[in-house]
């Protein structure tokens, strides 16, 4: 098994390690760590990040984006208001943009080297992520995911594992062993699987309250993977427990009086979103178990934190309980 942080070519990701690679070496070696899940591929340069560190590559995550393929303007104007806001947010308006986009990512993960990427099935629009009424169930995303994935995958020279990546919103939840099982064998490409998000999964479920409760979880969704338990090659370890937050976001957001504008959302969507997804380590070793019991491929250790200094002390932490 293969065991890598996640890290951004983004400037405050960087600027930790003041742009040096022999700094960042250095930091994976102190902490037994095999190498780097990239994201933001687009801006890698092999100077700051050599080939060399980086096992695997996340694409690009539109959140919203099944009008878009499906060519619904209609309803993109609706959530968007203009063409504009559109065009910058996908780039243009014709659907291929997303097939081009991410054919591009995964050449770039092929000529580095990367043996795996990371593909996040999901779709959510921005005021569902607050009050959690959703247009689009799993069904929907699963098969909209198949179709634009086989897009990508068609004609493109590549033999990287393609891995899918649950989320908590609409899609790969893991909550359906039969969608699950399904929507994989839907991909037309040999060397696919599942990565499991432990965070992710345990957002699936707004009761939890404590690391005991979100372990007990974790087995009992595994265990019910009967038939797609043998597709989870890889898993980005972390933790979360947010649901007394959401379920006080839900109560307030189905308030009629409650005005959802895209301006305002937008400027607070990243915040609420990590007080949903927190990314914070595991300190208990029961999760050991429940990775032992896995074939897993690849770990990352998936966390946000705000200084070096607390990224350092969140994967001793992680290595600890697995040790």
């Amino acid at each position: 098994m293969i065991k890598s942080m996640s890290m951004s070519t983004y400037k405050y990701d960087l600027a930790r390690h003041d742009g040096d690679f022999k700094k960042i070496e250095k930091f994976l070696e102190n902490n037994k760590l095999e190498g780097i899940e990239l994201l933001g591929v687009n801006k890698w340069d092999d100077n700051v990040i050599p080939k060399r560190l980086i096992n695997g590559v996340h694409l690009s995550y539109y959140p919203i984006w099944i009008d878009f393929w499906k060519g619904n303007m209609d309803s993109l104007k609706e959530q968007f208001k203009d063409e504009d806001t559109i065009k910058m947010y996908y780039g243009g308006l014709n659907k291929d943009i997303l097939v081009e986009k991410y054919k591009k990512e995964i050449e770039i993960a092929d000529e580095i080297g990367a043996k795996y990427v990371v593909f996040h099935v999901s779709h959510v629009e921005l005021k569902s992520s607050y009050n959690y009424k959703f247009k689009y169930n799993d069904k929907d995303v699963l098969d909209a995911t198949a179709e634009l994935v086989n897009e990508i995958l068609k004609e493109l020279n590549t033999n990287i594992e393609i891995l899918f990546e649950n989320l908590w919103w609409p899609g790969l939840t893991l909550l359906d062993d039969e969608l699950t099982y399904n929507f994989i064998e839907s991909i037309k490409y040999n060397k696919k699987g599942i990565l499991l998000d432990t965070g992710h999964l345990l957002n699936t479920n707004k009761d939890i309250e404590n690391m005991d409760q979100s372990i007990s979880y974790i087995k009992e969704v595994l265990n019910n993977l009967k038939k797609s338990r043998e597709f989870i090659k890889g898993m980005h370890l972390n933790y979360s427990e947010s649901g007394s937050y959401v379920k006080e976001k839900i109560k307030k957001a189905s308030n009629d009086n409650v005005e959802f504008t895209i301006d305002e959302m937008f400027k607070e969507i990243h915040n609420h979103i990590i007080k949903i997804d927190q990314h914070k380590p595991f300190n208990c070793k029961d999760i050991k178990d429940v990775i032992d019991k896995l074939n897993l491929k690849y770990l990352t250790y998936e966390f946000i934190t705000r200084s070096l200094d607390e990224l350092d002390n969140y994967i001793k932490i992680q290595n600890k309980v697995l040790e």
